[in-house]
Order: C-alpha cells, then sequence, then structure tokens
C-alpha cells in the first residue's frame, strides 16, 4: 500500500486519566493524534476528552477471569488490521513510555524510518520508581522524568512492542512469535506504574476492588497479578527501598544476556524470549532524559 502513515500507537486505558494525558502528548506529538488508537475499557468519559482527535474504541466496562487473554486478542486483531494502513504498529500499555535516548538526536519517527525490512522491535525496558525518602513532593502536572530519576532495568519492559510484519503478541505483550531478537540500544522503554507513591496506592486500591467484584481474585484467574490483593507480600516501593543506587545507565551486560538466553519460551510454544532479569540496583536516570516524558 503506497499510501501507508508511518505508525500507528495502540493502547487501553480505564479510568487511568494521569498516564493517558501523557501518552496521548508524548505519541501524538511524535505521530499526530489521528494515529492513536485509544481503547477505552468501560467507556468513561474523561477518556474521550483527553484523547481528542484520537480513534477510541468504547468496550464494556466489567472485568473478567480471562480479561487479559480477551484484551490482547484485541490488541492483536487491531495491529494485524492497522498494519494495513500503516508501516508499523506500536503497542503498548498506558503507562509505558518509548523514548530514543536524546545523545542519538533521533526521534521515535526518525528512527523507525531509518529501519528497512521485516523488523520486531524491542527495546531496553527500564522501570521508574519513587523514592519518597528522596523525592517527597508529589508528581506534578508536568514531565515525569526529571522529578523522578531513579529506575531499575527490568527484563520483562524489554517487549517485542514495535513492527511492520506479521506477528502475534501473547498475554501481557512480553513474547511473540518473531523468532529473530533485535534489541535496540538507544531505545528505551520507560515503565512509568510506580512513577508516584501517592498516585500507585489510589489506583492499586480502585483497581484491586474492581478485580474482586469481578470475581477475579483467584490464583487461578487470568489477570495481572498486580492488581490482585491475593498473594501480595510487598508493595514496589518496599521492594527497592534498600537497593543500592548508581550513576551507571549502562546496559551492555544486560542485552548480552538477552541474546545469549533467547530461545523458544517452551517446549511447542509458538513464543520466543529471553531470561528474566531484573537488577539488583537502582540508577540514575541521566539528566539528557529530563522532561523528554
Amino acid at each position: 500500500m503506497a499510501d501507508k502513515k508511518p505508525a500507528c500507537v495502540i493502547t487501553m486505558v480505564k479510568d487511568d486519566y494521569f498516564f493517558l494525558e501523557r501518552w496521548v502528548e508524548h505519541y501524538g506529538g511524535i505521530f499526530g493524534r489521528e494515529a492513536l488508537y485509544v481503547v477505552n475499557h468501560g467507556g468513561g468519559g474523561g477518556v474521550a476528552d483527553i484523547a481528542a482527535g484520537c480513534s477510541v474504541i468504547n468496550l464494556p466496562g466489567d472485568f473478567q477471569a480471562n480479561f487479559d487473554m480477551v484484551r490482547w486478542r484485541l490488541f492483536n486483531g487491531l495491529q494485524q488490521g492497522l498494519r494495513g494502513y500503516y508501516d508499523f504498529a506500536i503497542v503498548t500499555d498506558v503507562d509505558e513510555f518509548l523514548v530514543m535516548d536524546p545523545k542519538t538526536g533521533l526521534g521515535l519517527d526518525d528512527f523507525l524510518g531509518k529501519r528497512r525490512g521485516k523488523v520486531t522491535v524491542t527495546p531496553i525496558g527500564i522501570e521508574v520508581v519513587h523514592k519518597p525518602d528522596l523525592e517527597p513532593e508529589e508528581i506534578g502536572a508536568g514531565p515525569m522524568l526529571g522529578p523522578r530519576r531513579y529506575a531499575r532495568y527490568a527484563s520483562e519492559y524489554c517487549k517485542p512492542t514495535i513492527f511492520n510484519h506479521e506477528v502475534k503478541l501473547s498475554r501481557g505483550g512480553h513474547y511473540s512469535t518473531d523468532p529473530t531478537l533485535k534489541v535496540f540500544r538507544n531505545l528505551y522503554l520507560f515503565h512509568m506504574r510506580f512513577v508516584d507513591a501517592g498516585l500507585f496506592a489510589e489506583t492499586y486500591g480502585r483497581r484491586a476492588t474492581q478485580v474482586e467484584e469481578a470475581g477475579a481474585d483467584g490464583d487461578e484467574a487470568i489477570i495481572s497479578a498486580h492488581w490482585r490483593r491475593k498473594g501480595r507480600k510487598k508493595s514496589p516501593y518496599e521492594v527497592v527501598a534498600d537497593l543500592p543506587l548508581r550513576d551507571d545507565f549502562n546496559f551492555d551486560a544486560q542485552v548480552e544476556r538477552m541474546y545469549d538466553t533467547w530461545g523458544p519460551r517452551g517446549e511447542g510454544s509458538e513464543y520466543f524470549d529471553f531470561e528474566r532479569d531484573i537488577s539488583k540496583i537502582l540508577m540514575t536516570v541521566p539528566e539528557r532524559f529530563f522532561g523528554v516524558v
């Protein structure tokens, strides 16, 4: 199709207005709002206002025990269909932000414009975590990076996020059916779920109640464990509270491990992945990223 647009970006949201505002601003600033597709779980009215100019798809709001499976089936259908109109499809959660390292001088659109042939793009996953003892101010209406500068490497966010060919994503979007791994060292996925302790506590309380009311809180439920009270031991802030801090922002060893452990997810699986690797240190995000998200 000769007149394809460069890329579309797809997400789902359920009353996460804080992140949706930033998601629309970030990706809309790169590709234009008309290239953004927001699935509105529950049809909340605030979504339409924030995502004005985007394509908004309203869905029924009840959680199901197999919610994640149904959600990713929908995402796979959307991305496969939309690739008929766009060179690349990008699928992210609403709290995930793809960022080119500013030192390259490239935007995400520039980066994609340089890709040739069939490719599934894997970024380096960075989980930003609020440290209230060092960052006492609540997150404001402005940028998140700068007011928040502590993060850890997390392989689960090195996700096959961008693709321009036939590929299926697993539940959660953490794996794909592409047998070829392509990690790009200057492309980062900043995961922002834990960017503010107060915001997370409020969201977690609301979401966990919704999951319980839907009867989707059991171990057998196919829904993200992040939003279930059952089995929860520590908050993410307790987990990282005593981790050592370093200024290092180099991921050569982690990328090498990804390639070394790459292979089928399991015997007979159609998906491919690498070994799980979550850093035991917190790093300081370099100042060149401040204000980018």
